[in-house]
């Protein structure tokens, strides 16, 4: 009889070890990063991946010297559109309606005190705009006169592609990779210390040869994405963590083959279309998750002195549904998107909708294009392509 407290007290630690398990397992299962099988089962057309389509002509005044044609630039979309060319002769930048009409353009590229000398990114928030110069400083401008505020300093980096801002001064920044080996090339900047970290990510080998570092904002912090990675990041709270993985499956380029020279490498890997992988290109907009990436079909007519038929594609994953969606991309690698309220937005220069009307791309969206296009003041300006993924 005097053995029964001790048999109860040890029926129950038994159920409260049990007890505390149980969570534990499951914190561990919800810690899995998940992984997302890329291949052409999962290749749709274009009006088959979305439900909500609109083209956006951005419409200059006539008898002007504006100039929208260029093939580089920069799109940020909030209350209203700004779009900014990086043809190096111009550096313009514009605003617009959300239905194109055109409100007001400045210039202050020179080298000069309160100019900026290159444009390499654009950062519109509230009254203030603020261009990436590239060369480790950001300009800062008030809107609408375009009133120069304050020049930031960042620090000595070779080239800064990408920026973001954290908060008040702290920026998150990418670097460009010296040579092809292994860099971290992700930082976070206070502008007012000039403190920098550098984040705990490295590079591959020729990552530099295609993004070396593209950041975008989510809710829960930034994602973090570089050429040739299998892994996207994600970076909050002062902390960096896988968020997705990507298999490519028996088109994964072997490890192996980074070893390779680098004319070697982009024949075999690039010119061969026998392997596909993640171009570093990126984006975010109401939780689906858009990547360009290369390869997972061949195209039968690719030739290499043409873009246009290097066969890349879109991605658009939603992590949490573990859904995925893939189509042929209709712009190349040097485009970048812009995504805002679950939308996604894209500049089609005159090349780009011509080919699309040429391959009958959009579909049953094809008409909508045509609309748009009788609007244009000049037949060489852009459009805004604004679509939601059909998920």
């Amino acid at each position: 009889m005097g053995t029964k407290p001790y048999f109860h007290l040890i029926i129950y630690l038994l159920i409260l070890v049990l007890f505390e398990c149980q969570p534990k397992e499951k914190e561990g299962e919800a810690n899995v990063t998940p992984s997302f099988i890329l291949d052409d089962t999962s290749i749709l057309k274009f009006d088959e991946c979305v439900d909500e389509v609109e083209f956006i002509p951005l419409i200059a005044p006539k008898d002007t010297l504006i100039n929208l044609s260029c093939n580089v630039f920069e799109l940020v979309v909030n209350d209203k559109i700004y779009y900014a060319s990086r043809c190096y002769k111009d550096l313009s930048i514009h605003s617009f309606d959300l239905e194109g009409n055109h409100l007001k353009s400045w210039n202050r590229k020179g080298d000069g005190p309160q100019e900026y000398p290159s444009l390499h990114g654009l950062v519109v928030e509230g009254n203030d705009i603020y261009i990436n110069s590239g060369r480790g400083a950001i300009y800062n401008y008030s809107l609408p006169d375009f009133d120069f505020k304050q020049q930031i300093e960042l620090g000595d980096y070779n080239f800064v592609p990408t920026i973001s801002r954290l908060q008040a001064e702290n920026w998150l920044i990418s670097s460009e990779p010296s040579g092809n080996d292994r860099n971290r090339v992700f930082h976070e900047v206070d502008a007012a210390s000039k403190i920098s970290k550098t984040l705990p990510v490295f590079t591959l080998p020729y990552s530099g040869e295609l993004n070396p570092g593209m950041i975008t904002k989510i809710k829960e912090g930034h994602l973090l994405n570089f050429g040739l990675t299998d892994t996207i990041y994600q970076y909050q709270h002062d902390s960096v963590n896988a968020f997705i993985t990507l298999n490519f499956g028996n088109k994964s380029i072997p490890s192996i083959d980074f070893e390779l020279e680098g004319e070697e490498f982009m024949e075999k890997i690039l010119l061969s279309q026998n392997y596909a992988f993640n171009t570093g290109q990126i984006d975010y907009s109401g939780g689906v998750l858009k990547l360009m990436v290369y390869g997972i079909e061949k195209n039968l007519d690719f030739t290499q002195e043409d873009l246009s038929t290097f066969p890349f594609y879109d991605v658009f994953i939603k992590r949490e549904t573990g859904k995925q969606i893939i189509a042929k991309a209709l712009l190349s690698v040097r485009n970048n998107s812009y995504s805002k309220d679950g939308y996604f937005y894209q500049i089609l220069q005159q090349e780009d909708w011509q080919r699309a009307l040429d391959r009958e791309y959009f579909g049953r969206f094809e008409k909508e294009l045509l609309k748009a296009l009788e609007k244009l003041s000049d037949q060489e300006d852009p459009i805004i392509l604004k679509f939601k993924v059909a998920f």
